[in-house]
């Protein structure tokens, strides 16, 4: 690479004095061999076959060691010959000093000299550089303060300042504040019908599905928008979105924003931040649990625009049963037990099917049509009873008459913990749906005070809406990491947090790694498009799938569609997500999309998950991983205890066995 003379010169300079000044003046133990040893490998030959900057840190830290143990030789030796030796080592690593600067300079070969003299000048550098090289300096001292400068300049402190145009106008927020079942959604929906162009955001997929239904159903043209599907109507006034699809550049004049207490999600609550603050609509409909009012009015507050608040209340009273819930007792139709794995959903329904209690199973990885088969079979009561997770909790209205807590702990990605109150009250407020019943019952298996405490309890205001990355800073001059890691760790006004990124860092180095060898050909806007896409990081064939398509898709007129891996529940459902990766990502790619094949696959997949369901669900039951033994649906452990105590006594008797030399065993 070609480098500026100049700044060659200021740094060789620069490490002669560095190298040989005061601040390297330690004693460094070494021998005449040792010396002599590295003296031969200090020369400027030896550079030229170091590839990486990261080599160059143990030649800065040996050259340290020598400069120090050239200096303290100085005044110490008799004159003659040691002197003469002496004299020329030193000049050999002044001469050194000034290759080593070349090289440096090689990794970093557009810095201009006015750069270079900052980055010197910058407190602590200079004992850095003994040990380290010159771009590994530059990296953590003068990245790191550029890049704050640059966001600083190119981000507004205030989040609400983003959004000019939002800022521009004068806009109504109604604010539908209420618990579950008490109908904020129903009633902000009734307005949305009176728009001449209006969109309604929400959080799930199956919910835009659901009030894109509705709309069309009564007679409103709508159209759905979410980032696995698109579905057009023609001449529509309305669209269904997930919340991540909202265009802050398009006008509405009625939005109708769903579950906003989502705006404290460390992963996506800052597309509800975005909402409120860059929503361009006259009139916006927020829906939120009350833990959310807090928050939302102060960042209305601070847009300067108009709100009121309409206070929703439930129908139905809500009753906590004082008696703890016997499975094989109290058991009812139209009760639905919660759980909060897929694991134990699909254990618990198939110890119920084998009982001969028919069941509709209800979690997050189901695709929307198959969660909405499992709700119809409820309602038309082919099915008895519901067995879901907390994934009942939004966006599906069931006629059931009791909420029973089978468990109340979860694990969240980190730990095993209890519910928290605004949980509890998200999942049993879907007890005694109004119209079908006057009253809601909740049960709990095991402590059900922890059930009884999280209803009486009044609801902990959200303190913190989180905000997302601004892709502006994608112009700045630093890889995507550095930037998202530097902005993540800059404050933010009291009321606002940044959100996690380790996700999206954990794409980055998964991109980073598929193109190790070429990523300077993607402009930082193209990569961050891609490590955005809305896919399971923790399904492998997915994974597997997308890093497929980021390796070849500049090379393709249209993405592979992808091949169903097998006909096992855990095959159909991660099928279904690389469907809608396919579609996901070539639409942010810009391809073509096989949009008859992928209807007709996602409807096949969708029909034989529900069939799968309805006519296995009762194999599911869990089996010892080593004898096959049926086990408890509850049992917490993967072998039964004969094979475990099997197991100990084997394990025992082998290292019994090891203690013994085989020409030893059996001897007196």
């Amino acid at each position: 690479m070609e480098i500026k003379k100049e700044c060659a010169q200021f740094l060789g300079e620069y490490y002669k004095e560095l190298f040989f000044g005061n601040v390297n003046k330690r004693y460094r133990a070494m021998t005449g061999a040792e010396l002599k040893k590295r003296l031969r490998r200090l020369t400027e030959e030896n550079l030229k076959p170091v590839e990486k900057a990261n080599e160059l840190s143990d030649i800065h830290a040996m050259l340290s060691k020598v400069c120090a143990c050239l200096m303290r030789k100085e005044g110490n030796l008799p004159p003659g010959p040691a002197v003469e030796e002496w004299e020329k080592n030193c000049a050999s690593m002044g001469e050194f000093c000034e290759a080593l600067a070349r090289k440096d300079l090689e990794y970093l070969s557009g810095l201009s000299l006015e750069e270079l003299e900052h980055v010197l000048k910058m407190q602590g550098i200079r004992r850095y550089l003994l040990t380290n090289s010159l771009e590994r300096a530059y990296q953590l001292f003068y990245i790191p303060k550029t890049i704050k400068k640059g966001i600083r300049e190119s981000v507004n402190q205030k989040p609400e300042e983003e959004y000019p145009g939002a800022r521009e106008m004068k806009r109504r927020f109604i604010l539908h504040v209420g618990p579950t079942n008490s109908g904020k959604t129903h009633d902000a929906l009734e307005r949305l019908k009176e728009c001449g162009h209006g969109a309604y955001f929400g959080p799930l997929r199956l919910l835009a599905l659901e009030v894109y239904d509705k709309l069309n159903a009564e007679g409103l043209p709508c159209s759905m928008i979410t980032g696995e599907e698109t579905l057009e109507v023609p001449g529509s006034i309305c669209q269904s979105c997930t919340v991540e699809m909202l265009n802050d550049h398009e006008y509405f004049d009625i939005v109708v924003v769903d579950e906003c207490q989502m705006i404290a999600d460390p992963y996506r609550g800052h597309n509800w931040t975005r909402a409120v603050l860059g929503l361009r609509a006259d009139e916006i409909h927020l829906c939120m649990a009350p833990e959310a009012e807090d928050i939302v009015v102060q960042m209305i507050k601070r847009c300067g625009d108009q709100y009121r608040v309409v206070r929703h209340k439930r129908n139905t009273r809500l009753t906590m049963e004082s008696k703890p819930y016997n499975l094989k007792r109290d058991l009812k139709k139209g009760d639905a037990l919660i759980v909060f794995s897929k694991k134990s959903v699909l254990a618990l329904a198939a110890h119920l099917e084998n009982e001969g209690i028919h069941c509709s199973v209800i979690y997050g990885s189901l695709p929307p049509a198959t969660r909405r088969e499992q709700v119809r079979r409820f309602l038309a009561k082919e099915t008895e009873v519901v067995v879901s997770t907390d994934a009942i909790g939004m966006g599906l209205n069931l006629p059931i008459r009791r909420i029973v807590f089978v468990e109340t702990r979860k694990f969240d990605g980190v730990n095993k913990r209890t519910l928290t109150p605004e949980e509890i009250k998200q999942i049993a407020g879907r007890a005694g749906r109004f119209g079908l019943y006057d009253e809601g019952f909740v049960s709990a298996i095991d402590e059900p005070e922890v059930i009884r405490d999280g209803l009486s309890r009044l609801p902990i205001p959200i303190m913190k809406a989180y905000v997302g990355f601004p892709e502006q800073l994608l112009n700045l001059p630093a890889e995507i990491d550095t930037l998202v890691k530097i902005w993540a760790s800059m404050d933010t006004p009291s009321i606002y947090e940044k959100m996690e990124v380790d996700e999206l860092l954990a794409l980055y180095m998964t991109f980073e790694h598929v193109h190790q060898n070429d990523i300077e050909d993607f402009t930082r806007q193209e990569i961050y498009k891609l490590i955005t896409c809305s896919i399971d990081i923790d399904n492998k064939m997915v994974m597997d799938l997308w890093k497929d398509y980021c390796r070849d898709y500049r090379e393709m007129e249209e993405l592979e569609f992808p091949y169903s891996p097998g006909d096992d529940l855990y095959d159909l459902e991660s099928y279904y997500k690389m469907l809608d990766l396919y579609f996901q990502f070539s639409r942010k790619a810009g391809l073509p999309v096989q949009t008859e094949n992928l209807a007709e696959e996602r409807r096949r997949t969708e029909e034989e998950i529900s069939r799968i369901l309805k006519t296995e669900c009762a194999s599911y039951s869990r089996k010892c991983s080593a004898c096959g033994k049926e086990l408890s649906w509850d049992y917490p452990f993967s072998v039964c205890e004969r094979c475990f105590e099997r197991g100990k006594i084997n394990r025992a008797h082998n290292r019994g066995g090891r203690r013994h030399s085989p020409g030893t065993v059996g001897r007196v």
